[in-house]
């Protein structure tokens, strides 16, 4: 054989085997020799099922890229990218079902995949797709239609997912949701801690959006849930906390709609420690005057125009009482409450019978016990006496003591006359513990008349431009220490008691009234 035949063959042997393992290459001829020179192997055609596989896998982790195995990459990618937006965070998987090769000569097929969304919470939206596929220029693609991603999914459209919400709220009286900060957190919590979970657990719900509208594909409702209206004012709470915020010493406002003795506001600064105005318990001063006007005119010693003295110190049993820098030969006994006169209710205090002004306080809430749902209360304690005891708590000090609370209760039941039922959570109402009967009707008309008195032209004649305003200031000894400052009063239909610590004397909580009420 010769040289030149037998390179040809060998060149040829390598030619074949060339074919044999899918080499591609380029013959070239350098004179008497023929030189393969090969590129990259050649990559089989995709089947539908991969191209298919590759589609679903992209399309919802990056929907431009998913595109590219369709026939539409810009109509696809718009569709993909809304239905991503509208699941959310959702998680999407799908399998494409196995299926035989198309013939060799087919241009279109059809596969099917399984779908299943798994949305936040763990729901599962699961459900089977047609996939079409077209072959063009020898490479198959998925031919685009937006039931690819849902079988009644049209153009336009995109599946969506959202919150189907749990409607229980702890509520405010103006309907909107309470949250904490709203309220005292000493409060905000025990009124969470009596209503429990009234949220519920939110479900959820997956659709198709279209315009406007939305069509249910699938839901899980939500469970439970209890809507409880808290009966606090978020405007009368504001202005309480801050007119008590205002001042450096420990103060506390408690307000209650007279009419239906609904706790309006509960409000204290944080220099008040240690206790809240629900509990905590003070001599309440000169506001127990109220009680007492009403105790000694129910008992017969006298009516709102009998004249009594006020001198300016009297000695009663072995008390010397002094009143606050004034004296008054006679005058008529509204104005002695009006100008708090000490000596004229220590003298008909002294003549009561021991257990007169508990009954009394008891008919006003004072000294009277409730359980109520939401709150710990103690409004006071007025207990028999006689002597000196009797004498001294008539005018607020001895050992009668008041909480806030206690004395808005008071001045709720002189606007209303009925016996109170504080409440703080609508539809949860209170349990009367040791409650006694309204006080008698006739003592009320003069009661309020003469409250009134005292902001017109008496102890409180600084709140004299504030309508409607009437009640009584106090100030109470505390254990040698600072006087405690009183205020307790209402505004037509708000009833309400401002104190504060270590005042010296009213001055401060009637500053404190009029930052309250000129809300």
């Amino acid at each position: 054989m010769e040289q030149k035949t037998r390179r040809w063959i060998l060149i040829g042997g390598a030619l074949a085997t060339t074919a044999v393992v899918g080499v591609a290459g380029t013959l070239l001829w350098s004179g008497s020799r023929s030189v393969v020179v090969a590129d990259a192997p050649v990559k089989p055609a995709e089947t539908p099922v991969q191209v298919a596989t590759s589609f679903l896998t992209r399309a919802f982790s990056g929907p431009a890229s998913a595109a590219v195995f369709t026939d539409a990459p810009a109509a696809a990618t718009t569709a993909l990218e809304a239905s991503k937006a509208g699941m959310s965070t959702s998680a999407y998987q799908a399998t494409v079902a196995a299926a035989e090769p198309p013939a060799a000569d087919a241009t279109t097929t059809e596969l099917t995949a399984s779908v299943t969304w798994t949305m936040p919470g763990a729901g599962l939206l699961k459900y089977d797709v047609k996939v079409p596929m077209t072959r063009a220029d020898g490479a198959w693609k998925v031919h685009w239609t937006p039931t690819v991603i849902h079988p009644q999914l049209t153009e336009g459209a995109s599946l969506t997912y959202r919150k189907a919400l749990a409607e229980g709220a702890l509520l405010g009286r103006d309907g909107k949701p309470l949250t904490q900060g709203t309220i005292p957190d000493g409060l905000y919590k025990t009124i969470t801690a009596t209503v429990g979970d009234v949220k519920g657990i939110d479900g959820w719900e997956v659709g198709i959006t279209a315009g406007g509208a939305f069509t249910m594909l699938d839901t899980k409702k939500a469970e439970g849930g209890e809507k409880i209206t808290v009966t606090i004012d978020p405007a009368r709470q504001a202005a309480a906390q801050a007119a008590v915020d205002a001042l450096p010493q420990g103060a506390a406002i408690v307000a209650i709609e007279a009419s239906t003795s609904e706790i309006l506001a509960v409000a204290q600064n944080k220099a008040l420690g240690g206790t809240n105005p629900f509990v905590g318990r003070y001599a309440p001063g000169s506001t127990m005057k109220i009680v007492t006007a009403a105790a000694v005119m129910n008992a017969g010693l006298v009516q709102s125009g009998t004249a009594v003295p006020c001198p300016a110190t009297a000695t009663i049993g072995t008390r010397r009482i002094s009143n606050d820098g004034f004296g008054h030969d006679s005058l008529p006994f509204h104005t002695a409450f009006a100008l708090s006169c000490n000596t004229t209710i220590g003298d008909l205090g002294s003549k009561l019978d021991p257990n007169a002004l508990p009954n009394m306080a008891k008919r006003f809430g004072l000294g009277a016990d409730w359980a109520i749902p939401g709150a710990e209360t103690n409004t006071g304690k007025v207990p028999p006496a006689t002597g000196d005891q009797r004498v001294e708590n008539s005018f607020g000090q001895g050992n009668v003591v008041a909480s806030p609370f206690g004395m808005a209760l008071v001045a709720a039941t002189v606007v209303s006359g009925r016996t109170p039922t504080p409440t703080l959570l609508r539809g949860r109402p209170s349990e009367p513990n040791d409650v006694a009967a309204a006080p008698p009707a006739a003592v009320l008309p003069p009661l309020r008349a003469m409250m009134r008195e005292v902001v017109t032209a008496g102890t409180a004649k600084q709140l004299a431009g504030i309508p409607g305003l009437a009640g009584k200031t106090g100030t109470a000894e505390a254990g040698g220490g600072e006087a405690h400052g009183w205020f307790v009063g209402y505004q037509n239909n708000v009833a309400f008691a401002v104190v504060v610590e270590k005042a010296g004397s009213s001055q401060s909580a009637l500053n404190a009234t009029a930052a309250f009420l000129k809300r």
